[in-house]
């Protein structure tokens, strides 16, 4: 089933959806603040610099905005939560789904000072054919000089289409580059993804958001979260737009009208199917972060946990 996409009736309904979401990721965060800053308190100074708010924020918008028929999915005991002790690392994964999103898989690893990750991918119900999937990936690991942080925040095409991509790229470009996230650029050190793993962009566009931060601080954590919170207003509304021309053009077929003033989509809905399930067989195949589970769970764990729940559209 299809969201409501007329125009007369479900604009309202979007923007109140919008503010209230605005106001629970608002409360949601604050939360989050106030927990970091009290398990940070005593002999460690100020909070840790993790990724929680990034995750209260996309967890809340996405349910207040694209909640209705919610599913949770199980996620067996075995992959829901995995800790290594004696590495004190403890990963932990959620999934759902609703009748606007085919599948939302968020995990995050907890290694203290050592590792702080977070990842999330929104697919959209494949009748919204031309809508990307939303992608966050963020990264802190190690310790010291030995500390690396990365930021990679995408909506990310199912198809290289001209016309697919001309629908939502040159919004993203506008906002990093000389627009509203670019003082975010130049605070993050926004730069161009690193060829070992982006050399076939297949899945990413050119509005990609890649940065590489020098400092675990509370202004990267803010910056990145300003980042994260553009991308997806921008893929929310590629999403509504997406569902009304797919309504448009399922209406003006089944009644045999013009197509002349319908934007006609690049992908079917099985066509959509296809290209998600063939990203996840793509990513499964070149997702560093499989052989960093390894290292942590063991490669069986790892490749479990990889196919059936990280990509589990690559089983087709």
């Amino acid at each position: 089933m299809r969201a409501s996409t007329s125009d007369g009736a479900s604009t309202p309904r979007r923007a109140s959806g919008r503010a209230r979401a605005r106001r629970a990721v608002g409360r949601a965060e604050a939360t989050a603040r106030a927990s970091a800053s009290a398990s940070a308190r005593g002999d460690a100074g100020d909070a840790r610099f993790s990724f929680r708010r990034h995750e209260a924020c996309v967890r809340t918008t996405l349910r207040e905005r694209c909640g209705a028929g919610l599913v949770d999915a199980r996620v067996s005991d075995a992959f829901a939560v995995r800790a290594n002790a004696k590495r004190g690392v403890t990963t932990t994964t959620e999934a759902w789904s609703s009748r606007r999103l085919r599948r939302v898989r968020s995990t995050y690893v907890d290694g203290g000072e050592g590792a702080q990750i977070y990842n999330c991918a929104a697919y959209p119900a494949c009748e919204a054919c031309d809508a990307p999937v939303f992608g966050v990936d963020l990264i802190c690991v190690g310790v010291g000089a030995a500390r690396k942080i990365l930021i990679g925040v995408d909506l990310q095409p199912m198809s290289r289409d001209r016309d697919y991509n001309d629908a939502y790229v040159p919004k993203l470009l506008k906002l990093r580059d000389g627009g509203a996230l670019s003082a975010c650029a130049e605070a993050l050190n926004a730069t161009t993804p690193s060829k070992k793993f982006y050399e076939d962009a297949t899945y990413f566009s050119r509005g990609m958001f890649f940065a590489r931060p020098a400092l675990a601080n509370e202004e990267t954590m803010a910056r990145s979260l300003d980042v994260v919170r553009a991308y997806l207003d921008v893929w929310l509304d590629r999403l509504d737009e997406a569902e009304r021309e797919a309504e448009a053009m399922d209406g003006a077929c089944k009644f045999g009208l013009s197509l002349e003033d319908v934007r006609r989509c690049v992908l079917t809905e099985a066509s959509a199917r296809e290209a998600q399930d063939a990203h996840d067989a793509w990513q499964l195949k070149h997702d560093p972060a499989i052989a960093m589970f390894a290292s942590w769970y063991g490669e069986e764990w790892a490749r479990d946990f990889a196919e059936t729940v990280l990509f589990p559209g690559a089983r087709g």
